[in-house]
């Protein structure tokens, strides 16, 4: 979506009928008889031709046609995400994304994707929902100065299943003093809610729209075997910060003037040993592009570090990994544009570590890995610079914050009220 609005681009949803049926069966499967549609000689089989849903390799199978079908047709398969295609004829701007059986398609040239879609649906049938407005749960509203995603619908869905459609509304999803720990020996299971379920449907959430419950559901999700009354009334408060922002979304601004420099902006933070068993810290960074967030992650870091600044270096170390990763698709798919990497962090050790190749007694302990941050900011692939700390908004995916922060540090990553 966000590439859709930084290029100008419309986008527009299919559906495959049947899709697996379409596919042939490399490795032959057999069938016995079946009631109504006996053999006509005993002993004999039904040898199945085509990708029957329910045997082990229909996707696969249905996959590897439509690849080469869209290879036939002239599309590039991208190298970092095999379901990604992409078309450039003159002017004409064509990408197509593939989810099983739902093609998303982005162009400026509705023409083509007509032309698209009528090849699509002599080959295997394909029903045309023209202007997305919905995909895979996810809602879209595209309009001339923007396209915004929302899940306002699931989000309802959850409310209503759990019995919080009307809840008082909370401002935050955890309340900033909670240190949540594992079940102690001698606490009782809470089982009377379905905790697991809760989490499981926040998570998507979480993952697609709503990155400011990344955290509190990093945290929730450790105990989802067993949880206390403790980690229960903490995914409650989820439900109820969750009523009152149904309707938040993540807003991509369309750029009103062809640009040939694409910029990933990137923001990295780390909470020191905020985990009181192991003492390690909790990793958070978030990217953009066309003003709106498009990657995050909150995640405990595998190893203790020995300082903030440890922490905050390795964090900016898996930032820099994602934005590598993300770097590759826009290379890929924007050829004639320049792609700059951003990474901000608001830790000044850190920020000496990366941009300085020096070592001393506390810092040469760190392990190899961690210094690709460093490398990567030596070759000008990645610009690492200092922000203040109040205004970086990676620091929304390491810590619980009040209600007032996080809005503000939500509005720098085009997460607002997309009504």
């Amino acid at each position: 979506m966000a590439i859709a609005a930084e290029r100008g681009l419309e986008v527009y949803g299919g559906d495959i009928n049947t899709a697996y049926l379409n596919a042939w069966l490399d490795i032959r499967q057999y069938l016995c008889s079946i009631n109504g549609y006996p053999c006509q000689v005993n002993g004999h089989m039904y040898v199945v031709l085509k990708a029957l849903y329910g045997l082990h390799q229909p996707g696969r199978e249905w996959n590897s046609e439509l690849n080469q079908w869209f290879l036939d047709h002239g599309y590039q398969r991208s190298l970092t995400e095999p379901c990604l295609y992409f078309k450039f004829e003159g002017e004409t701007i064509v990408y197509v994304l593939v989810y099983v059986d739902d093609i998303f398609v982005a162009t400026n040239v509705e023409s083509y994707k007509e032309e698209l879609f009528k090849d699509l649906n002599d080959a295997y049938g394909l029903k045309d929902q023209g202007r997305l407005t919905q995909y895979l749960g996810v809602e879209i509203e595209q309009t001339h100065e923007s396209i915004k995603i929302s899940q306002g619908k699931y989000a309802r869905e959850i409310l209503e299943k759990f019995g919080y459609q009307d809840a008082h509304a909370v401002g935050n999803p955890m309340e900033t003093n909670v240190r949540l720990a594992p079940l102690e020996t001698d606490e009782r299971s809470e089982t009377s809610f379905p905790y697991r379920e809760a989490i499981g449907m926040l998570m998507y959430l979480a993952t697609s729209t709503l990155p400011d419950l990344a955290f509190t559901l990093g945290q929730l999700s450790r105990c989802v075997a067993n949880p206390s009354a403790k980690h229960v009334g903490a995914a409650k408060r989820v439900l109820r910060y969750l009523a009152g922002t149904v309707y938040y979304g993540i807003t991509y601004a369309r750029k009103q003037d062809e640009v040939d420099e694409v910029v990933l902006e990137g923001y990295s933070d780390s909470d020191w040993a905020n985990n009181p068993e192991q003492r390690k810290s909790t990793t958070g960074f978030v990217f953009t592009l066309a003003g709106g967030a498009i990657t995050w992650m909150s995640r405990r870091q595998s190893i203790i570090a020995l300082s903030t600044a440890e922490a905050e270096y390795v964090a900016a170390c898996e930032a820099s990994m994602e934005t590598m990763a993300e770097s590759n698709i826009l290379q890929e798919i924007l050829p004639m544009h320049s792609v700059k990497l951003k990474i901000g962090i608001d830790n000044q050790a850190a920020h000496v570590m990366a941009t300085n190749p020096t070592y001393s007694r506390r810092t040469r302990h760190i392990e190899l890995r961690w210094h690709f941050v460093r490398e990567q900011v030596q070759k000008g692939v990645i610009k690492l610079h200092k922000i203040p700390g109040e205004e970086n908004p990676a620091d929304a995916f390491t810590k619980a914050l009040d209600k007032k922060r996080l809005e503000g540090l939500l509005q720098l990553v085009g997460v607002s009220h997309a009504k």
